[in-house]
């Protein structure tokens, strides 16, 4: 019974920062703090720019649960979904422009760049249902209105 509680308190508290992180971000230029995944990304810098939602996973070849992450997440390819694998040791060039130092990360970005999403490490139930939510749309609607940003 702690146990659930303690799980329950600590899953609310990752949703509030989650949420939190959310609505701090703006568009603008791309920025980087350390240790913290990029806000935006140039949509140039990754295949198919033009689709509506990219979600670029970080890894590293000697990660153990990068594979998993890119795994489960290219599962959301689709053609309004581009998933990309930026592999440290094949492009790190992008891993330095962004800023990543810690795999596996993943960012989920609009058609213009803007971070909608980042995840930084293995996917938990409150990933999954944010993503879901970030790229479907609220759930309880069948429309396509991206403009519908509630994230509580």
């Amino acid at each position: 019974m702690i146990l659930t509680l303690l799980l329950m308190a600590v899953v609310a508290a990752a949703a509030a920062a989650l949420a939190f992180w959310q609505r701090r971000q703006r568009r603008g230029a791309p920025t980087v703090a350390r240790g913290e995944p990029p806000t935006s990304l140039d949509r140039r810098d990754f295949r198919a720019p033009d689709a509506p939602w990219l979600i670029a996973v970080f890894t590293s070849a000697t990660c153990s649960s990068c594979a998993a992450v890119l795994t489960e997440l290219s599962g959301h390819e689709s053609g309004d979904v581009v998933v990309v694998d930026v592999e440290v040791g094949v492009d790190p060039k992008l891993h330095t422009k962004y800023g990543i130092d810690s795999v596996p990360t993943a960012v989920i970005a609009d058609s213009t760049g803007d971070a909608k999403l980042a995840f930084v490490g293995p996917l938990g139930p409150e990933h999954r249902a944010a993503l879901a939510t970030t790229l479907h749309g609220d759930h309880d609607h069948h429309d396509h209105d991206h403009h519908h940003h509630d994230h509580d």
